[in-house]
C-alpha cells in the first residue's frame, strides 16, 4: 500500500537498458526485455481506470489532462528486494504515487513487477491517489484514511467482501475512533502490522458506507467540497447535514450499519 518515503530516484528516472512504452496518459518503464507484452496490458488497464476513477469522484476535466509531458510514469522495478532498496519503502509495501515522497516532483506510480495482483490492485489504488490529489489540489490537505479508503474502493478486488472481520473489530473495541483516524500517521506505526492493518479496513469501510448509504452524487459533493477549502468534518457536514453532521455522528452510523452484518 502507499506510504511516504524518502526515494533515491524521482521523476526524471530513466536508467540506461530499461524499456519504455508510452500511451496517451502513461508512460511506463521496466527493467526486463522481456516485458513488452506486459507493459503493453498495464497501459491499457491504466487508461480504463484513468476514467472510471475520474468519472467516480466527479473529476470532468479530462482535456489535456495527464497528456504528453504531463503524463503519469509508471515505474515497476524488476523484483522487491530491488524496489525496497531503491525505494526506501518498508518491506510490506506493494507500491506507492509520488505525492507522498517530498523527493518527487511529478506523478510517478512506483512498483515492483511479477505481483499476482497489481493490474486490478496496486495500479488501480495508486492512480486513484494521483486523480484524487489532483482534483482536490495537491496543496490541500486529505485525510490519509480518506484518501487510501477511496483508493481501496477502486481495487478490483475482494476487499469489501470482509465485512465480518470489520464487525468483529468494532465489537471487539479494536478500530481507531474516527476522530483518530483524521490524524493517523502512518509512518508513525509503519512497524506496527496489525495498527496498519486496522487502519485500511477501517478506512474502506467507512468510504464505501457513505457511498452505498447516501450514493455516488453525495460522495461527489463531498469531494468538491474538500476540493473548495473544507476541511474534513466541515465536508461532512456540509454533505450530508442534517443526517451527519460530526465525525462522532458518523461513526455512530457506520457502528450501526456494521453491525446489521451480524
Amino acid at each position: 500500500m502507499t506510504i511516504a518515503a524518502h526515494a533515491d530516484i524521482d521523476a526524471s528516472f530513466d536508467p540506461a537498458g530499461w524499456l519504455k512504452f508510452e500511451g496517451d496518459h502513461f508512460v511506463i518503464l521496466c527493467a526486463s526485455s522481456d516485458d513488452e507484452e506486459m507493459a503493453h496490458d498495464i497501459l491499457n488497464h491504466a487508461e480504463d481506470y484513468y476514467n472510471d476513477i475520474a468519472d467516480d469522484i466527479g473529476y470532468s476535466r479530462y482535456h489535456n489532462f495527464w497528456t504528453w509531458d504531463n503524463r503519469v510514469k509508471i515505474i515497476l522495478f524488476h523484483d522487491k528486494d530491488s524496489y525496497v532498496q531503491t525505494t526506501g519503502q518498508p518491506p510490506w509495501s506493494q507500491g506507492f504515487a509520488s505525492m507522498y515522497s517530498e523527493l518527487f516532483k511529478s506523478k510517478i506510480i512506483v512498483s515492483y513487477r511479477d505481483q499476482p495482483n497489481f493490474l486490478e490492485v496496486i495500479l488501480p489504488h495508486e492512480v486513484t491517489h494521483l486523480i484524487l490529489h489532483d482534483f482536490i489540489g495537491f496543496d490541500r490537505p486529505i485525510p490519509r484514511f480518506f484518501d487510501e479508503g477511496v483508493a481501496q474502493l477502486e481495487q478490483k478486488d475482494d476487499s469489501l467482501s470482509h465485512m465480518d472481520v470489520m464487525v468483529h473489530l468494532i465489537v471487539g473495541g479494536k478500530i481507531i475512533p474516527l476522530q483518530d483516524l483524521l490524524r493517523y500517521d502512518l509512518m508513525a506505526h509503519k512497524n506496527d502490522a496489525e495498527s496498519v492493518s486496522i487502519f485500511y479496513v477501517e478506512s474502506l469501510y467507512i468510504v464505501d458506507f457513505l457511498v452505498k448509504t447516501y450514493g455516488k452524487d453525495a460522495f461527489k459533493d463531498l469531494c468538491r467540497h474538500l476540493r473548495d477549502g473544507d476541511d474534513f468534518e466541515q465536508a461532512l457536514k456540509s454533505t450530508y447535514y442534517p443526517t451527519i453532521d460530526s465525525m462522532q455522528t458518523l461513526q455512530e452510523k457506520w457502528f450501526d450499519y456494521a453491525k446489521q452484518s451480524l
